[in-house]
């Protein structure tokens, strides 16, 4: 039989990433909703909703995320994107990735998924303007995060 080229699908990595949306499923955190596992551009992707945080300028927002996960996790760990429109400093404007340097530093192949996701709805929560991931951070004011927070990260009706 001949080989595609396409790539496969790490079977233990995989197997891992289901086990801990059943441990979600089982206990579920109050700011996820939606959670799929799909397999795209050779590589598993985790896709969700996270609610804005209460008293935040996010606050009410409904906010389209993926956490694509490389061939060698969980040694290294995933890559995160908002993709719903934001104005946060945190993430890049264009592409939607969400820098977590405080989680990069401290993270370990046995951080459960659970603390990924807690750790991306923090960084709503608490954006640090200090690091920002582009220059044009002065356009990324409080004001202009709720207003795009009321035009692109309402629930649909």
């Amino acid at each position: 039989m001949a080989d595609s080229g396409a790539p496969k699908r790490p079977v233990r990595q995989t197997e891992k990433l289901l086990s801990a949306l059943q441990a979600l499923n089982d206990n579920p955190l109050p700011f996820v909703r939606d959670l799929q596992l799909g397999f795209v551009d050779g590589v598993n992707e985790l896709t969700g909703i996270l609610i804005g945080p209460n008293n935040s300028d996010y606050a009410g927002g409904h906010f389209r995320f993926s956490m694509r996960f490389p061939p060698q996790y969980p040694f290294n760990p995933p890559d995160f994107f908002i993709v719903t429109a934001i104005c946060h400093p945190n993430v890049n404007s264009r592409f939607g990735t969400a820098c977590l340097d405080a989680l990069w530093s401290t993270y370990d192949p046995h951080m459960p998924l659970k603390v990924l996701l807690t750790e991306l709805h923090n960084l709503l929560a608490e954006p640090n303007y200090d690091v920002p991931v582009d220059n044009d951070i002065l356009e990324k004011t409080r004001e202009k995060a709720r207003e795009w927070t009321q035009s692109f990260a309402q629930p649909l009706q």
